[in-house]
C-alpha cells in the first residue's frame, strides 16, 4: 500500500490545484504544437463528458444552449452514480449534470419508455437532498445557484427547450432518440452572471458537495450501510470504508479499474478469508484521493507505449516535480546546463563524481532540497476492464542522484554530455520498426537497470552491436553514428574497467579495443580526403563498408582495408600522424596471439568512437 499512500500524499500537496485547468505541451516531430488539459478532481467528483450546456438565468428560467467545445467536465457523483453500469444504471443518477434521460420530465415522452420516469423521479429525489443540506450551508450563493438549477428541471421540459432553441429539430430529435445518440447525450447547467464565473469550474461548488457527500456516509454508517474500519492505506482507524473504487483513470482504458469492487465471485478472497474485508480494507476518502493523483499526475506528466504507461516524480517539499523527461527535470537540466557552460572537463576527474557535484551544487545555489523522494510506477492495462502495478520504485533524492551520477559516469566516453532518451536507446537498439510491446518492454528494462544494478543485459548489447558493425544498413550517415554512439556508451557500462576511460586511453592495448582505433584512423583519412573531393562526396569509406566483415576476422579484413587506404594516404595532410599512429597500435598487439584473428567484442565500438573523437579533436585545436 505504500505507493497508494504516496499518491494521497501527492494529492494533499496539491490541493490548491483542485478543479484548477492546466495544460500540458505536446510537440510533433514536424515541430507543431498542441496541448491537452488537465485537472485535479476533487474528492466525490468524476469527470463526465458533457456535450450540451443549458445555460439559465438567476431565476431558474431557459436562457439558451449550445453544443460544447470543451466537453470534459468536474461533476459531483455518489459511489454508486461514479461506477453506475448495466441494466440497472438507469436508476442511480448523478447529483446535478448528468445525461437527458435523468434530467428530461419529458424523455420518456420522447423515447417511449416509461421507466425513465423513474430515473427522473430519482434524480429529483437525489437534488432535493442536496438542497435540503444547502439551506443550512453558510456558502448562500452556492444554495441558490443549484436551487436555481433545481426550479429549472422541475418545472420545464428540457427536450422542448432544446427542440424551440434549435439544439435539436422535431424530426431530427425523433430520430437521435430512435438510434439513442440522445439518449447518450449529457448535459451540463450554468448560471449566468456579470463576472462570467461558470458553475461547474468554481471550487465553491466542489467543497459544497464534498462537504455533503461525506456527511451523507457518515450517516449510512449509523445506519449499517456503510461500513466504517482501518485504511490500511493510511492506518487509521474508524474512517468510512469503501469496496468500489474509481474508474476512468487512463484514458485509452476508460473503464479499466486499478482495484477491482468484485470480492465474491471467481479468483478473490475464498479458500483463504470468510469476508472480503478480511483481505484489506480501503478509507473512501483515501481511494478517493490517490486515485485523482494518479489521473492527474499521468495525464501531467506520464507517457504511454503500448499498453504500458511510465510515470516518474519527485516529492520535495511541497511541490511535486516532473520527472519523466530531462527538460521538465530540474535537476538533469540543471546538470546540462552547467556542463554546456563548462569550456573544458578535467579528464583526470571521475566524471561521476563531478556529475554528482553539479547535481548537488547546483541544488543548493537554487534552495532546492535534497530531502525529497523520487518516485518511478509501471501500469499496464492488457485486458479490458483492468489495469495493474507492474514495477514500483522510491528512493531518496540522494540515491537517485548518486544512481545517474553513477550511470553517467560508467556511459561518458568523451567531454561531450547527452542524455539518455530511453525509447530513442531502444529504436538504436532494434530499429525503428520496433513494435509496441518490444519498446515497453525495453525501457522499463533500462529505466530498472540504471536506478538498479546498472549491469547492462547481453540480449540489448548483442542487438545493437549487430546494428552498429552495419552501417550499410542505415539510410544516412547520422542515423548511424548516433547507433554507433549509443553502442559505445552501453558497452562502456558494461565492462566498466578501469582501463577504458572517459577520454581515449592510447595506454590500453586490449585488442579489440586496439584494433577499434585502427578502424578509426583508417575512416577519418579516407573520409577527409572524400570530403575533399567534388566528384566523391557521400562515397562509403572502406573501413565502413568492410566494418561487418573486420569485426569478424580483423586482421586478416585489416590487411585489405590498409592495402585500399594507400592511396588515401597519400594524399592526406595527416598522413604521417596517421601513419605514425597505425604503426604504434600495431606494435602494441602480441603478433603470437593465436586469437589475434577471432572476433571482436564491444570495445572494439568503443576505441572506434574513442579514437575517431580524439583526431577531430586535437585535429581542431592544432588548426
Amino acid at each position: 500500500m505504500s505507493w497508494l499512500s504516496e499518491f494521497v500524499d501527492v494529492y494533499d500537496k496539491n490541493e490548491k490545484n483542485l478543479g484548477i485547468t492546466s495544460y500540458r505541451i505536446y510537440h510533433s516531430k514536424s515541430g507543431e504544437e498542441s496541448k491537452k488539459a488537465y485537472q485535479m478532481l476533487p474528492v466525490s467528483h468524476i469527470f463526465l463528458n458533457c456535450t450540451l450546456q443549458i445555460d439559465l438565468n438567476a431565476d431558474g428560467t431557459f436562457a439558451g444552449a449550445f453544443v460544447v467545445d470543451d466537453p470534459k467536465t468536474i461533476v459531483p457523483a455518489t459511489i454508486e452514480s461514479s461506477i453506475r453500469s448495466g441494466s440497472g444504471s438507469y436508476l442511480v443518477p448523478l447529483p446535478a449534470d448528468d445525461k437527458l434521460q435523468y434530467l428530461a420530465r419529458d424523455y420518456s415522452k420522447w423515447s417511449g419508455d416509461e421507466k425513465y420516469i423513474e430515473s427522473h423521479k430519482k434524480y429529483l429525489e437525489q437534488f432535493r437532498a442536496y438542497l435540503s443540506f444547502l439551506k443550512e450551508y453558510p456558502d448562500r450563493y452556492v444554495y441558490r445557484t443549484l436551487q436555481a438549477v433545481y426550479r429549472y428541471v422541475t418545472e420545464n421540459d428540457i427536450i422542448n427547450d432544446l427542440w424551440t432553441g434549435k439544439i435539436f429539430g422535431e424530426n431530427v430529435a425523433k430520430e437521435k432518440v430512435a438510434g439513442n445518440n440522445l439518449f447518450k447525450s449529457t448535459v451540463r447547467f450554468n448560471i449566468r452572471n456579470p463576472e462570467n464565473v461558470k458553475r461547474f469550474e468554481n471550487r465553491r461548488f466542489f467543497d459544497a458537495w464534498t462537504q455533503y457527500y461525506h456527511q451523507v456516509l457518515q450517516t449510512d454508517t449509523v445506519s449499517g450501510g456503510t461500513d466504517e474500519g482501518i485504511d490500511y492505506i493510511t492506518g487509521e482507524e474508524n474512517v468510512i470504508l469503501t469496496s468500489k473504487h474509481p474508474k476512468g483513470i487512463l484514458d485509452n482504458a476508460a473503464n479499466a479499474k486499478l482495484i477491482s469492487a468484485n470480492d465474491t465471485t471467481n479468483f478473490t478472497f475464498k479458500g483463504r478469508f470468510l469476508t472480503a474485508d478480511e483481505t484489506v480494507t480501503i478509507g473512501y476518502d483515501s481511494s478517493q484521493k490517490a486515485h485523482a493523483a494518479m489521473k492527474w499526475l499521468l495525464t501531467k506528466q506520464g507517457f504511454k507505449i503500448g499498453d504500458r504507461y511510465y510515470l516518474a516524480w519527485e516529492v520535495n517539499g511541497e511541490n511535486t516535480v516532473d520527472l519523466s523527461i530531462v527538460s521538465q527535470n530540474p535537476l538533469l537540466a540543471l546538470a546540462q546546463k552547467k556542463f554546456a557552460e563548462m569550456t573544458e572537463i578535467d579528464t583526470n576527474t571521475n566524471i561521476a563524481e563531478n556529475f554528482r557535484k553539479v547535481l548537488i551544487d547546483g541544488a543548493n545555489k537554487d534552495d532546492y532540497s535534497l530531502q525529497g523522494s523520487v518516485h518511478l510506477i509501471e501500469l499496464e492495462s492488457p485486458v479490458n476492464g483492468r489495469f495493474g502495478v507492474v514495477y514500483y520504485q522510491a528512493m531518496s533524492l540522494q540515491q537517485y542522484i548518486s544512481k545517474f551520477a553513477s550511470w553517467y559516469g560508467k556511459t561518458a566516453i568523451d567531454d561531450q554530455q547527452s542524455f539518455f532518451n530511453l525509447r530513442q536507446v531502444c529504436y538504436d537498439i532494434y530499429g525503428d520498426r520496433v513494435d509496441d510491446k518490444r519498446m515497453a518492454a525495453t525501457v522499463s528494462q533500462l529505466s530498472h537497470m540504471i536506478l538498479g544494478s546498472q549491469i547492462v543485459p547481453w540480449s540489448l548489447l548483442s542487438a545493437i552491436y549487430n546494428r552498429a558493425i552495419r552501417p550499410a544498413s542505415f539510410n544516412d550517415d547520422k542515423s548511424w553514428r548516433r547507433v554507433m554512439r549509443t553502442a559505445s556508451k552501453l558497452f562502456k557500462a558494461y565492462y566498466d574497467e578501469g582501463e577504458i576511460k572517459t577520454m581515449l586511453n592510447d595506454s590500453y592495448h586490449d585488442r579489440s579495443y586496439s584494433f577499434g582505433r585502427l578502424l578509426a584512423i583508417a575512416d577519418v583519412i579516407e573520409e577527409g580526403v572524400l570530403q575533399g573531393s567534388e566528384n566523391n562526396e557521400g562515397r562509403v569509406t572502406n573501413a565502413k563498408r568492410y566494418m561487418s566483415s573486420f569485426a569478424q576476422r580483423p586482421l586478416d579484413t585489416w590487411k585489405i582495408i590498409y592495402t585500399n587506404l594507400q592511396p588515401y594516404l597519400r594524399k592526406s595532410k595527416y598522413s604521417f600522424k596517421a601513419s605514425k599512429l597505425i604503426d604504434e597500435i600495431f606494435a602494441s598487439l602480441d603478433a603470437e596471439d593465436k586469437h589475434l584473428n577471432d572476433p571482436l567484442n564491444g570495445k572494439f565500438l568503443i576505441g572506434y568512437s574513442q579514437q575517431r573523437n580524439d583526431w577531430y579533436q586535437k585535429k581542431t585545436s592544432n588548426e
